[in-house]
């Protein structure tokens, strides 16, 4: 009985690995990743919302990885990376002087969050299904892009920097159906609707800092890349306290917003 468990947890062993391979996670090679971790690096496109929670995270923990930014046409880096085109990845050397890399935003803040080495200890909560902010959130998706889409390409980040860079979203979105010409004529008709959510968003706001009392959680997560996309637009009018919100906790992560280049 006792060698038939053990072949059984072998192969549930190697289709854990094959599945991570299949989804292009690597796997991990221990229970404490970043356990003497050195020459951390941080691979992102700048706008990007799943980088930009990383970026806090790591920030708020004091941590400075190498930060690598990527051309939004550029292929070929991200692919050597983990075998696809997907950003964040995380790589660093373990104690052993071997190269370990992590894809997946969460994965990364989990690992970030419960290493022994944070001097911080956990600064995450759970996310806490609060019925007000998820309803927000859905009626912030639906208007937003046709703000944000077409200045993003105009804000001076690496992702952008280059015309195919450029024509890689615009394709990507056009494919879809996004009209950037439509997006911009209809901007008279979008930024009032989202400088109304800004205001009542503030209401939303629990603390100085965090959408909750009890400090920063997933929902904070969730939001603030959100909001700091929404920095790029010039025509929006930020209440006090949802700018000092932005403001303050991407200074405090060392992530910078777009406000000086909004257009």
């Amino acid at each position: 009985m006792a060698r038939r468990w053990r072949r059984l947890a072998a192969l549930a062993a190697a289709v854990a690995m094959l599945s991570s391979a299949v989804l292009g996670k690597v796997p991990l090679a221990s229970t404490a990743p970043l356990a003497g971790a050195r020459g951390l690096g941080v691979h992102i496109y700048d706008h990007c919302p799943y980088c930009t929670r990383v970026e806090l995270v790591l920030g708020w923990h004091g941590w400075q990885p190498n930060r690598l930014v990527y051309g939004y046409a550029d292929v070929a880096g991200p692919t050597a990376l983990i075998g696809k085109k997907m950003l964040p990845v995380l790589t660093w050397h373990d104690s052993e002087g071997q190269e370990q890399k992590m894809c997946e935003s969460k994965d990364i803040i989990e690992a970030v969050e419960s290493t022994a080495e944070s001097t911080t200890g956990r600064l995450i909560q759970r996310r806490t299904g609060r019925k007000d902010l998820k309803a927000w959130q859905t009626r912030l998706r639906r208007v937003m892009h046709g703000l944000t889409r077409p200045r993003l390409l105009q804000m001076p980040i690496k992702d952008f920097a280059r015309e195919e860079d450029r024509k890689y979203q615009m394709d990507k979105y056009t494919a879809r159906g996004f009209s950037y010409e439509r997006a911009l004529a209809d901007t008279e008709k979008l930024a009032p609707k989202v400088n109304t959510l800004l205001v009542e968003f503030e209401e939303l706001l629990r603390s100085d800092k965090a959408l909750n009392a009890f400090g920063h959680s997933w929902d904070d997560l969730y939001v603030l890349p959100s909001l700091r996309v929404l920095t790029c637009v010039k025509d929006l009018v930020w209440p006090a306290k949802v700018r000092a919100y932005v403001e303050q906790n991407h200074a405090d992560a060392g992530v910078a917003c777009y406000f000086e280049h909004a257009c």
